[in-house]
């Protein structure tokens, strides 16, 4: 069950991360399921010294509108192609990330889209954790990650205020 008070503080980072940022680039994994989406923010000043990153390594989905009800697990989660897969990231390249929330009871992560598309990133497993956001830098760690047991890992610069 994922405490509140660690879901607060994941969102902050993730929100402070992300808003404003757009899809801008993907990387293939080792596997189909396994793929690592970057982020650029063009306007903002504040520079994190890395490339901003999702990795993506559970059953994940692409919303044009919310759904009613998010899945619970990712037994919920249609498996898509890899060629599915690519073909719903390329419908959201350079789009702007306006929103990010993570759900109550588990760390599934939703982004939403300037044009009104959701990313769903499943973020219940038992075993493995099913994605990290952060930078790829050397001299800071932003590092959120779903791990397994429906629970959430931060790391982040002495400097952030939460």
């Amino acid at each position: 069950m994922l405490n509140a008070r660690d879901k607060v503080q994941a969102e902050r980072i993730l929100k402070h991360l992300f808003i404003g940022t757009q899809v801008d680039g993907l990387q293939f994994g080792t596997s189909p399921s396994t793929l690592k989406l970057y982020f650029t923010n063009y306007k903002e000043i504040e520079d994190f010294g890395g490339q901003l990153y999702l990795n993506i390594e559970s059953k994940w989905c692409l919303y044009e509108n919310p759904p009613i009800k998010y899945p619970a697990n990712e037994d919920e989660i249609k498996d898509y192609t890899e060629a599915e897969q690519y073909n719903r990231i390329y419908r959201i390249r350079r789009q702007k990330v306006t929103d990010v929330q993570l759900r109550e009871t588990a760390p599934h992560l939703l982004l939403t889209l300037e044009n009104g598309y959701t990313i769903f990133l499943n973020g219940s497993n038992e075993m493995y954790e099913c994605w990290q956001a952060g930078v790829e830098d050397e001299e800071e760690l932003w590092l959120v990650v779903a791990v397994p047991g429906e629970e959430i890992a931060i790391w982040v610069p002495d400097r952030f205020d939460f």
